[in-house]
């Protein structure tokens, strides 16, 4: 006699009345065998769950140990080295710092994003991003676009003096103002002319940094502008006072004063350059200039000043 073979028929290409009578069926199986087979199906179930729970909570037992006790405590997986691309104002053991992890710290145990973070909590830093590299020489990425000090920040009101190292205050040329960090700065500022800025005390009492202040805008504007133009005639700035919103006052390195408006900059030290030169032609020294006006500049000429004259070329 043979036999076919048969294919179990999937639930769900039964038709409901099918369905329907295999519950029924079962339910009579139950009733007719008992209380006893009912607990039975309970705790066959019952095992079926706390297996199950038993067999998950162990892999993720196993995975925590593993994880705690020897891929984080595991030697080569600690930063061997640190990749930092910098624009010179940061090295390598101040992005440690900030960012609160050492060279022997496991790259596993570090999240690249709260790095990040710590990193653009600083003021200084205008752009930062931190990646890990995870092969046989375990990386860590740091690139650091740091604000570059042009000015001091002088705001007597608030006890902020210039050329102060640990407590000072500085500003780069989008005007925006960040404290002095002694270790990160000092090797970078130290040695070049930077002129001071007053700034009046805000309405808060308190200066904020890492955001661009409006009123610096102009001033530092004109650092830049000069940056570069410091010529015979046109010197370099000593500070910058703002005594009105629509104004401010400059000092150069030759006692000169000069007030300047927010707008049209370039034409304004244009119109500086060629008084300069004129007074130094004419064997006189301006003590103060208005160069808002664009006709009829008031200049004031220094009485005291004792006339060098002009080298003249040696005919031979």
């Amino acid at each position: 006699m043979s036999h076919k073979a048969t294919t179990p028929v999937p639930r769900s290409a039964k038709r409901p009345e099918l369905l329907q009578l295999e519950r029924e069926a079962r339910k009579e199986t139950i009733e007719r065998k008992g209380r006893n087979y009912r607990f039975w199906l309970f705790r066959r179930r019952l095992f079926h769950i706390l297996t199950v729970y038993t067999l998950i909570f162990g892999l993720i037992g196993a995975i925590v140990f593993l994880w705690k006790d020897y891929i984080l405590k595991y030697d080569w997986l600690s930063i061997d080295t640190v990749t930092l691309k910098s624009n010179g104002i940061f090295n390598a053991e101040q992005a440690f710092s900030l960012m609160g992890v050492g060279p022997g710290d496991n790259i596993f145990s570090m999240d690249a994003a709260e790095l990040e973070q710590h990193l653009l909590k600083c003021p200084a830093i205008r752009r930062a991003s931190v990646k890990r590299q995870i092969s046989s020489d375990p990386t860590l990425l740091v690139d650091i676009d740091a604000r570059i000090p042009v000015a001091w920040i002088d705001c007597p009101e608030l006890g902020i003096r210039p050329g102060d190292a640990r407590y000072g205050v500085l500003a780069d040329k989008e005007g925006v103002i960040f404290p002095c960090m002694e270790q990160v700065h000092l090797p970078y500022i130290q040695g070049k002319h930077m002129p001071s800025v007053t700034l009046r005390p805000p309405s808060s009492g308190q200066l904020t940094y890492g955001i661009s202040i409006r009123e610096l805008e102009a001033p530092m504007q004109l650092i830049e502008l000069l940056s570069g133009s410091v010529t015979e005639f046109l010197p370099s700035i000593v500070s910058i006072t703002m005594p009105n919103d629509w104004s401010f006052c400059v000092r150069f390195s030759n006692d000169c004063q000069a007030t300047f408006s927010h707008y049209g900059l370039e034409h304004q030290v244009e119109k500086l350059s060629k008084a300069l030169e004129h007074a130094r032609q004419t064997h006189r020294k301006i003590s103060a200039i208005n160069l808002i006006p664009e006709h009829n500049i008031p200049v004031i000429f220094d009485d005291a000043y004792e006339d060098i004259p002009l080298a003249e070329p040696i005919e031979e």
